[in-house]
């Protein structure tokens, strides 16, 4: 239940429509609750120059005039921002679209023009006619303050939008979400378990459908498989391409497969058109990886993204392996195995961190030493081998690399002096 309760709660905060629906709402509210509440003026306060204390014409003229200049900037911002997201998509990548649409400071700014347009649009209609001496002096007031601020919140925005388009910030942006997902999915505590295999007689299934897998309610699953008194065996995880004629499930005993355990089982999990960071502990490392494969790219030609990239990486699985990996066996309340899921390990993990990165930097030496290095500074985490073999088999391929590529011998000896050392580092932690 909580996996599918934060998938919607995620859909929720990356859709650009709810949180202005929300601001909307609210601001609405307001407008109504100040022009049937507010429209008589305390002893004392026309004398205020913030309180609008004007004639019904003069209040229609203000309000239409604040109306057209509000409508022209909320124009303005939503050009800027798909122009934004043109340029994200095509310089950063278009997974890394849904970090700019998610971003809570887009939304709130999108959500206060709308809100002061419908807020602005209540109170105008309420103004009658000059005969009329009922005057929302405190909705007009108001009015006027919110579109003051959406003026300053303009200048704002379009420094906001300048920055998130470098690569610093949206490496750091990446990066940071990528150690909350961390956090979330992976316990503080806990020791490893190797799962056992499905037995051979065990009914296998698939999802019915093509996609992938966005999200799985793994306490839904322990529910169905105590339900059936059976053992259920996950052959793929939040994140995999399923196609429909698969078989990714294995129950066990196979007498227990039956049709309504299948329709309990394809309701249990969320498959969808694209990858989603809900479950995906290797999303937030793939979209790194994917800003680092086009600045490498001969037309940007960027290696100091690249570089940065690699320092963030090397940043993530120092968290990751500070950690336990995911619980691969899911028990009942009596303790007894119910659920078996495939769950990534430290080898998928650092082959999706720098494989493609090793291997679109083979011709340039900066790439390839900071790799090293950065492989070097994971040392102190390595603290047994399911975590050293990962990093001294990239070390070993990086210096495969350096012998085939068409190198300079400085910069040779360079790679190869800090492989060594980087070899020399991890196997010294070998009995501490």
């Amino acid at each position: 239940m909580k996996g599918r309760l934060r998938y919607y709660w995620m859909f929720l905060r990356e859709s650009l429509w709810f949180v202005p629906l929300l601001m909307s709402i609210a601001a609405t509210a307001l407008a109504v609750l100040l022009v049937t509440e507010g429209e008589v003026l305390p002893d004392g306060a026309a004398e205020l120059w913030l309180i609008y204390s004007g004639d019904p014409e003069s209040a229609r003229q203000l309000l239409g005039a604040l109306l057209s200049g509000i409508i022209t900037m909320t124009s303005l911002v939503v050009s800027i921002t798909v122009v934004v997201l043109t340029l994200a998509a095509g310089q950063l990548g278009p997974r890394l679209v849904r970090n700019f649409i998610g971003d809570p400071q887009t939304q709130t700014v999108l959500g206060l023009f709308v809100a002061t347009i419908l807020y602005l649009l209540v109170v105008f209609r309420s103004i009658g006619a000059p005969s009329d001496n009922a005057i929302p002096h405190f909705a007009i007031s108001v009015g006027t303050a919110l579109s003051a601020l959406c003026l300053f919140v303009l200048l704002f925005f379009v420094h906001k939008l300048a920055r998130s388009i470098m690569y610093d910030n949206a490496v750091r942006d990446v990066s940071h979400q990528l150690r909350a997902s961390i956090d979330l999915l992976l316990p503080e505590e806990g020791t490893p378990e190797m799962p056992p295999p499905a037995p051979a007689d065990a009914a296998r299934i698939g999802f019915g459908r093509d996609g992938y897998i966005q999200a799985a309610d793994f306490d839904m699953l322990v529910r169905i498989a105590c339900d059936a008194d059976a053992v259920i065996w996950l052959d793929v995880r939040p994140g995999r391409f399923v196609l429909a004629r698969g078989c990714h499930v294995a129950v066990h005993p196979p007498d227990a497969c039956s049709d309504a355990l299948r329709e309990a089982l394809e309701k249990a999990f969320i498959i969808g058109t694209e990858r989603t960071p809900t479950q995906d502990l290797e999303y937030g490392i793939r979209q790194l990886v994917e800003m680092a494969l086009r600045a490498l790219s001969p037309g940007i030609n960027d290696v100091y993204t690249a570089l940065t990239v690699i320092d963030m990486l090397s940043s993530a699985l120092s968290r990751i392996f500070d950690r336990p990996l995911e619980a691969a066996m899911l028990r009942d309340a009596r303790q007894r195995v119910r659920v078996v899921r495939d769950v990534t390990n430290h080898d998928g993990l650092v082959r999706a961190a720098f494989d493609q990165l090793r291997q679109a930097g083979a011709g340039m030496p900066a790439v390839l030493i900071r790799m090293t290095e950065a492989l070097a500074a994971l040392a102190p985490y390595a603290c047994d081998d399911a975590r050293r073999r990962p990093l001294l088999d990239q070390i070993t391929l990086i210096e495969m690399e350096g012998k085939r590529a068409d190198f300079l011998d400085r910069d040779r000896e360079a790679l190869f002096a800090r492989c060594r050392n980087a070899r020399e580092s991890l196997t010294a932690q070998v009995g501490r």
